[in-house]
């Protein structure tokens, strides 16, 4: 429009220099257009978690050297702790800029701006703390640009991505375990040798009257007993609440799982867990794969029915729920039970709330 007004005015005062300062102001634009578009083809965005801040009692500051070292991210980050997320534009060649870059993570706005974008790139840090278990999510991210004079601005938008995955908190609940444990053998003694339920048996001459499975002896129409196996190596199968009524208790159901998981594996024992209508943890023997499931629980489960798979034939069920099922209860070794929930079994299972640790 300037260029127009004095290619008007020259046009109509016979002022020669008008018609050269409007071609040196066409010029300025049609040169700001042309750096505008370079400098937004030339940038491109990159999100990166570097470390993480563990907070007080995060398994991160416990674990041994040699299990973080297998850990599937560089620093695993744990409930509650703190990452530090690297938000880095790069440069094809030569320096540009201006910049600006936002977005939001994990519902959290980001903005960063940038005069120069150098050749060997322009990064800042952005410490993201308080972090709930889950996936870190990176949303509505973009690269704004411009032209030095601010004539013409561009965006470039980036598809959303996962920029990290927050695993649950966990510790070891074999001591808290075993005094529960010697409790229930006090109130009724144990057919078989050890600590862990492997099943029940017919009973047999001799066996102790306060040995017998009531409830399974009514269904089954003739007495059992418990039978115990001796200690040793173990499987482990975890099933979890497939719906929770609230974030806040599935955390706490993942929180427990992921210390069962521990407990076992750190013995050399096997872990699968699994929910109703979705698929189980992998890799049995390998922590992490089991802490990934538990950070996306209860996404990878389904609310529609309460179905477990079959038990281990020489492994333990632990169910950990806070609506529990009749039936599953009944098949279970240990059972959790998160919030006040009623309960009516002989098997042995512990209460908690919402508290950690408990």
């Amino acid at each position: 429009m300037l260029w127009l007004v004095l290619e008007w005015y020259g046009a109509t005062s016979e002022v020669p220099w008008l018609f050269l300062l409007a071609a040196w102001i066409l010029a300025l634009v049609v040169a700001a257009a042309a750096y505008a578009w370079w400098n937004r083809a030339g940038l491109w965005l990159q999100l990166a978690v570097r470390g993480n801040v563990p907070a007080s009692g995060s398994p991160a500051e416990d674990l041994p050297e040699s299990v973080l070292r297998s850990a599937p991210q560089m620093a695993p980050v744990f409930e509650g702790d703190a990452l530090e997320l690297e938000v880095a534009l790069h440069t094809r060649g030569s320096s540009r800029g201006p910049a600006w870059v936002e977005g939001q993570l994990n519902g959290r706005r980001v903005e960063f701006g940038a005069g120069l974008v150098p050749k060997k790139g322009w990064r800042r840090m952005k410490i993201v703390s308080e972090l709930r278990r889950g996936p870190v999510g990176a949303t509505g991210w973009r690269v704004s640009t411009s032209d030095p004079l601010g004539f013409f601005t561009g965006r470039r938008p980036y598809a959303d991505s996962e920029v990290a995955l927050v695993f649950p908190r966990f510790t070891s609940l074999a001591m808290r375990r075993e005094p529960h444990e010697l409790q229930a053998s006090l109130a009724a003694p144990r057919a078989g040798s050890g600590n862990e339920l492997f099943g029940i048996r017919e009973y047999r001459p001799g066996d102790s009257l306060r040995r017998i499975h009531w409830r399974s002896s009514a269904r089954h129409g003739e007495l059992v007993v418990r039978e115990y196996e001796p200690p040793g190596v173990q499987t482990l199968a975890i099933f979890v609440d497939p719906a929770p009524s609230s974030l806040e208790i599935a955390d706490q159901i993942a929180r427990i799982a992921a210390s069962e998981a521990w407990d076992c594996i750190r013995e050399g024992g096997r872990v699968v867990i699994s929910a109703s209508g979705g698929e189980p943890s992998a890799s049995p023997r390998d922590l992490w794969s089991q802490l990934e499931w538990l950070a996306r629980y209860p996404a990878n489960s389904s609310p529609r029915s309460w179905e477990v798979a079959a038990k281990p034939p020489e492994g333990l069920l632990v169910l950990i729920t806070a609506a529990p099922n009749a039936d599953l209860v009944e098949v279970a070794d240990r059972v959790w039970v998160v919030g006040d929930a009623a309960i009516d079994t002989d098997v042995p299972f512990e209460r908690v709330g919402l508290q950690w640790p408990l």
